[in-house]
């Protein structure tokens, strides 16, 4: 079983640490925040730590509703002091104010928490030696600090440490099995035009792409890409700017012929054409307008859609997005 990541108050393009974090632990935190424990209280959390992420901030924030990304995983994140280049990922859990809420609150918390130590390679023991699951009280006594979560605020509602320590290493309800992270895909070919699926970091040195350091420029979500080479797990951008190539943080901007789409939806309007140059418009359709595809055109080094009536639209993904 796995939870989808709301990523609504996830930060943006300069904001946060661009340092990428060792993977030794993940520090695990509650909110500490029982005058936020109403409905959304997670939300609520997660937009407070947005506009204030410069003061503090961790990735997540978890409460029965939802998981929200502030931080980006894999970097930086300011929730423990001394210990924050240590840990890929921290987590939340936001107060709640029923046993059923919390409940499933701690289903989520701990399914993450796994996920992400299964990511990283980080053993699922609790505040022991060595790397591994630590507890904000951990980071206190080996940090420095008066933190003490999330103890105190898990005991409340019936979980002990030893309880919190079983969950942690075979899932709450005894399971030994976690979701396993999507092996990393990268592009083997070169799409002339990519587009950003994350914020991706573009460095001058193609050995320095993935380590945070001298970074030179920032893209954000939806920013169009124009390459210009490919090596082994990272795309020059026309600029000279490496990247990775890595299918999570970028897409080939267009369909190809291969593409198994059947319908797209207008993102924000269409235009309809009669030739497939795109220069003979027919008429326009408003956003959220669904096409049913007929098949892919490649134009150049951009393609077309042709509908079932013979006539042309954008093959872009950011014009026309996939539905099925």
């Amino acid at each position: 079983m796995g939870y989808k990541i709301n990523r609504s108050y996830a930060l943006s393009v300069g904001q946060g640490d661009n340092r990428t974090a060792s993977r030794k632990y993940i520090i695990v935190h509650d909110t500490g925040n029982d005058n936020n424990k109403g409905a959304n209280s997670a939300r609520n959390e997660a937009s407070y730590m947005k506009q204030h992420w410069n003061a503090a901030y961790t990735h997540f924030i978890v409460d029965d509703t939802a998981i929200y990304q502030v931080g980006e995983p894999g970097y930086v994140a300011w929730g423990a002091l001394n210990a924050n280049p240590y840990s890929p990922m921290q987590v939340e859990l936001a107060h709640v104010n029923s046993k059923a809420r919390f409940l499933e609150s701690y289903k989520r918390y701990i399914w993450l928490i796994r996920y992400y130590a299964n990511k990283y390679s980080i053993p699922l023991t609790l505040d022991g030696s060595g790397n591994g699951i630590k507890s904000h009280l951990w980071v206190t006594n080996n940090f420095g600090g008066d933190h003490v979560d999330p103890y105190g605020y898990l005991k409340k509602w019936g979980i002990s440490k030893a309880q919190f320590a079983k969950d942690l290493k075979s899932g709450v309800g005894g399971s030994s099995t976690v979701s396993k992270a999507k092996k990393a895909e990268y592009f083997t070919w070169r799409p002339v035009w990519l587009y950003a699926k994350k914020t991706v970091k573009a460095y001058k040195d193609v050995k320095n792409v993935g380590t945070g350091k001298q970074v030179e420029k920032i893209y954000g979500v939806g920013t169009k890409l124009k390459t210009k080479a490919l090596a082994v797990k990272r795309i020059q951008l026309d600029n000279g700017l490496w990247i990775t190539a890595n299918k999570t943080y970028v897409n080939n901007l267009y369909y190809t012929p291969s593409s198994k789409v059947k319908t797209v939806q207008s993102v924000k309007g269409t235009n309809r054409y009669k030739d497939v140059a795109l220069k003979q418009k027919v008429d326009k359709f408003k956003a959220g307008t669904k096409f049913d595809v007929k098949k892919v055109v490649k134009y150049g080094h951009t393609s077309r859609l042709q509908l079932g009536n013979g006539m042309y639209i954008s093959g872009n993904k950011l014009i026309n997005k996939f539905v099925e």
